[in-house]
């Protein structure tokens, strides 16, 4: 049977549960209301279901993405073996705009009814979020009208519930770098004297929004209901009576702060994926002709916090000892931070200040999450470079999952520079999470930019 039999199948499953003027909503309490003198009874048990649509077992996975990773969305349609459509068959979205500059975004329902979605949503470019999140609505269920409606200009379908009912059958949304991170709580801000914002005031009277959360829970709005009086039928073979909303599932790569993120959208019955790129890193880093082996490799933290979060990581795939993973100490007040030029380690459940020197054979590998403009990063360097014995200057790596450097081309030079300045023993490691960053250091032979189409392909695969 053809795509399009399977759609017109699907149809004919659901038509009966159909209601031209009450259906039933799948949420959380329970209401009635008056429309245009029909009664509405809409009972809200879940807000979406948890199990994916019918369609979805005998049809390959679509990719979408925004322009700006549209180049990764083409790798992962080839590594999971997604149905590839020429230019003359146009595109599967479109994101256009009217004069005005106002969103005009088409999508090829045919293509994305019933299917799984993989949402590659881009958080660099902020001049597509909305767009983006009108899509990702649109993709939970989406109005089709009947063909005879287009002698009114589409205008006549919905009150004479001439249309067909569409929805993906699992969203799968891709955060491969996630821009509001660093607003994922709220701090008490006080204004001095002077004019000057400190967060250390304990009575201060102004506080920040944590972005964050509140972005987390935009992905995480389930989709529209139908419009009144209905729709006809349904065209993935999923019910009307009471209304099938899709699965969504948020999946985060490197995500700064976790636990609140996934507590902020809990009641939201999405679900929510944190996946760390730096395990799979450290495999590749041991994998590699130059890893010197546990006795000469030590991995340093800017912060405790990144210690926090990778250093279980560390143990479990480089089986390092606690004395060769450390950490700096670092003071944040207001926007400036300050670092102790010493390295500390845990032992048991003890602090100490780690003081052995390093060799010329050891291999100090640094990391951390992100970086804007690579400062403590290699003033993570020079610090190791000053802990040196007579054997010799050990080489020195840097890790990021996400290079930043403020979206800015100057700063990716300025950064460029200061990389150039400590030789080319110190070679820098990110993913293109950011192409926007990334793509200026593709050709530096001192940058190993890694390709994260292969680590999400194998999660939503």
């Amino acid at each position: 049977m053809s795509t399009d039999g399977r759609y017109i199948a699907a149809a004919a499953l659901a038509s009966a549960a159909a209601t031209a003027a009450v259906f039933t909503v799948l949420g959380r309490r329970e209401k009635s209301s008056q429309v245009d003198g029909d009664s509405e009874v809409v009972k809200f048990e879940r807000t979406r279901d948890k199990k994916s649509g019918v369609v979805a077992q005998w049809t390959k996975p679509v990719v979408i993405a925004s322009p700006g990773l549209e180049v990764m969305a083409q790798a992962l349609r080839k590594r999971l073996g997604c149905e590839e459509f020429s230019d003359d068959k146009g595109p599967t979205v479109l994101l256009e705009r009217f004069k005005s500059n106002d969103p005009n975004t088409k999508f090829n329902w045919k293509r994305v009814v019933g299917r799984k979605i993989v949402f590659l949503f881009d958080t660099v470019d902020q001049d597509r979020l909305f767009e983006q999140l009108a899509l990702l609505q649109a993709l939970q269920g989406f109005a089709v009208p009947d063909g005879d409606d287009k002698s009114s200009k589409w205008k006549t379908y919905v009150h004479s519930g001439k249309y067909s009912w569409g929805r993906a059958s699992h969203i799968t949304v891709v955060i491969p770098w996630y821009r509001p991170c660093q607003m994922e709580r709220t701090s008490r801000w006080h204004l001095t004297e002077d004019m000057q914002w400190v967060n250390s005031n304990p009575d201060g009277e102004w506080l920040d929004v944590p972005c964050a959360q509140y972005m987390a829970r935009l992905l995480s709005t389930p989709g529209s209901v139908p419009p009144l009086p209905g729709p006809s039928s349904a065209m993935d073979g999923m019910p009307l009576n009471p209304l099938w909303r899709p699965p969504l599932e948020l999946l985060f790569v490197e995500l700064h702060e976790e636990i609140p993120i996934r507590h902020s959208v809990s009641d939201l019955g999405a679900t929510i994926r944190m996946e760390r790129f730096v395990p799979y890193f450290l495999e590749r880093f041991k994998a590699g002709t130059n890893y010197p082996g546990k006795n000469n490799t030590f991995i340093l933290f800017p912060d405790k916090g990144a210690y926090d979060r990778y250093a279980g990581a560390v143990v479990d795939r480089l089986k390092l000892d606690p004395d060769h993973i450390l950490f700096i100490k670092k003071t944040r007040v207001g926007e400036s931070i300050s670092t102790e030029q010493k390295f500390f380690c845990i032992e048991g459940q003890n602090e100490r200040e780690q003081t052995a020197l390093f060799v010329g054979k050891d291999h100090v590998l640094i990391i951390d999450d992100f970086t804007n403009s690579g400062s403590t990063l290699f003033g993570a360097v020079n610090l190791v470079r000053k802990m040196v014995g007579e054997d010799g200057t050990p080489d020195v790596s840097i890790f990021v999952s996400h290079l930043v450097a403020t979206y800015d081309p100057k700063v990716v030079a300025a950064l460029q520079s200061k990389l150039h300045e400590l030789g080319p023993t110190c070679k820098l490691y990110t993913t293109n999470s950011i192409a926007t960053t990334t793509d200026l250091l593709k050709d530096d032979p001192q940058v190993k930019i890694i390709d994260i189409s292969d680590f999400i392909a194998d999660l939503v695969h």
